[in-house]
């Protein structure tokens, strides 16, 4: 009989024993899944900033639990998605006049806005191509478009209304608009001048060193179009994309930054 009690205590004390490992691991499960849980931060960045955007997120995530989402886009695009309530965390601009149409409509954090960068415009063609152009407003411009050129859409595309205003200074624009071609983004531009749909195009000095299949023909006098500034901004202040924010300015982003043609302060 007493044999029988001792069993019927060892198996209680056993089951309750192995209850509380049982619930012991499994809380430490849930703790170990709270604590690597991945974070996720939406950023929207003119296409302009894609290259260095790109390997300076992957810096960001490989030395930080955090999840970086990229929407690349024109700049106009973008803020005209984030109005119409796009989730974002921060957004770059490749000139202020989205900026300040996302400041007026309270979808960014107007003490955040920062350059980031400065850029240069150039004028492209086929590596197998030669064109001949002088920045005057007397040089004959439809002597050096056989076909057609492109630029960015002015209306959206911050490239394309830098690119319009070279063209207007010279009084150019006139004069080949039916020879232009518009594009929804600077890679856009850059891909029609690599398939040899256009003859050449305006684009940034960063997005031109990315291919292999066309080559810079000229830089474009400064002084014909406004300083092109790249600016960064935060839409919320969660602490994941404050961090972010922050990374962008660090060291290793500026050196990617300045490797990818932009220039930095």
């Amino acid at each position: 009989m007493k044999i029988k009690i001792y069993i019927k205590a060892f198996l209680i004390s056993f089951l309750i024993i192995t209850i509380g490992i049982l619930h012991s691991c499994k809380e430490k499960s849930q703790n170990n899944n709270t604590e690597t849980e991945q974070i996720n931060i939406q950023l929207f960045a003119a296409t302009g900033a894609m290259f260095p955007s790109n390997e300076i997120c992957y810096s960001f995530e490989t030395n930080n639990n955090i999840k970086v989402d990229k929407n690349f886009a024109a700049s106009g695009a973008l803020a005209r998605q984030i109005k119409a309530g796009a989730e974002a965390d921060i957004y770059i601009s490749a000139n202020k006049q989205w900026i300040d149409y996302l400041v007026d409509n309270k979808l960014i954090i107007e003490n955040t806005v920062t350059e980031l960068a400065r850029n240069k415009l150039v004028v492209i063609c086929r590596e197998d191509s030669d064109i001949k152009i002088e920045f005057t407003k007397e040089f004959d411009i439809r002597s050096a478009i056989k076909d057609n050129i492109s630029i960015g859409d002015p209306k959206y595309v911050p490239v394309g209304k830098y690119a319009k205003q070279v063209l207007d200074s010279l009084e150019w624009f006139n004069k080949i608009q039916n020879k232009i071609i518009l594009a929804k983004d600077v890679t856009s531009v850059l891909h029609y001048v690599e398939m040899g749909e256009c003859d050449w195009g305006i684009v940034y000095y960063s997005e031109a060193i990315k291919s292999e299949k066309i080559k810079i023909s000229y830089e474009i006098p400064l002084e014909l179009y406004d300083p092109i500034i790249f600016y960064i901004a935060l839409i919320n202040e969660k602490p994941q994309t404050n961090q972010l924010y922050q990374y962008y300015k660090n060291k290793t982003a500026i050196e990617i930054l300045n490797k990818c043609g932009l220039i930095t302060k």
